[in-house]
């Protein structure tokens, strides 16, 4: 499907020369009386390089016809992880190296999406927050409240984060999986 420079927002897929790229970032440029020109920030999905790619304004790109399917998380062996996709129930075992960013936050039977491409699986989107239990952490200090402190907790999945002085070992704690700041 064509799409247009103006209508690429970020974490649109492309399809540009057989590959296959997200885009990261934008921005768009207008010299005076000259056509304008969008500069994307894009990773390739396939090799995981980001570059910069720009299109003058108005230029149509293929937009990628990428899926997202509805999926539980399993569970992980060695450096697979295993998923499973809640329409047909078919397993997918996933390599370590395609859904890096994703790891620290998956928890047996997490309800999240994958992503496939042309049948192959090319990542994963976790749900915006998910509560986890505090596995180890330090005694909060009493003092100045002024300002909301902070301290170094170990989550359920080994995640390491920062997470307000009340919290104690065994309560849960909301984690926004985007930024990995607990509330």
């Amino acid at each position: 499907m064509k799409i247009v420079t103006s209508d690429i927002k970020k974490w649109t897929m492309l399809e540009i020369d057989g590959q296959l790229y997200k885009v990261i970032d934008f921005s768009f440029m207008q010299m005076q009386q000259r056509q304008g020109s969008y500069t994307y920030k894009m990773r390739n999905m396939i090799t995981g390089g980001v570059q910069n790619m720009t299109f003058k304004s108005g230029t149509m790109l293929e937009q990628a016809d990428v899926m997202t399917k509805n999926a539980v998380f399993l569970y992980a062996a060695g450096d697979s992880y295993t998923f499973m996709e809640n329409d047909t129930g078919e397993m997918r075992e996933l390599p370590k190296e395609e859904i890096e960013e994703s790891i620290p936050y998956l928890k047996e039977n997490m309800d999240c999406y994958m992503t496939i491409y042309k049948g192959n699986v090319i990542g994963v989107i976790l749900p915006p927050t998910v509560s986890y239990i505090i596995k180890s952490t330090v005694p909060g200090v009493k003092g100045d409240r002024a300002q909301a402190g902070k301290k170094p907790a170990t989550l359920e999945t080994g995640l390491e984060v920062q997470v307000p002085l009340h919290k104690e070992e065994g309560q849960s704690v909301l984690i926004n999986t985007l930024t990995g700041e607990a509330s």
